[in-house]
């Protein structure tokens, strides 16, 4: 029962990108499985021709620094 908590609870990935068709950068939160499966779309103008960005990215551990 603990792991099936753990797993819920468990962050996605977020991945960002810039449309090509409206210059506008958006983001969005996938599994690294469904990010190799689906070619993501702009939320603004539904274009497909985007480009990933780089993004920061935090980990997060259960041991103490």
């Amino acid at each position: 029962m603990g792991t099936e908590r753990a797993i819920e609870e468990a962050p996605m990935p977020h991945y960002e990108f810039l449309c090509l068709k409206c210059r506008k950068p958006f983001e969005l939160a996938m599994s690294i499985s469904e990010r190799q499966k689906i070619k993501p779309a702009c939320p603004k103008c539904k274009g497909t021709k985007v480009t990933p960005q780089l993004g920061s990215f935090m980990v997060q551990t259960a041991k103490k620094s």
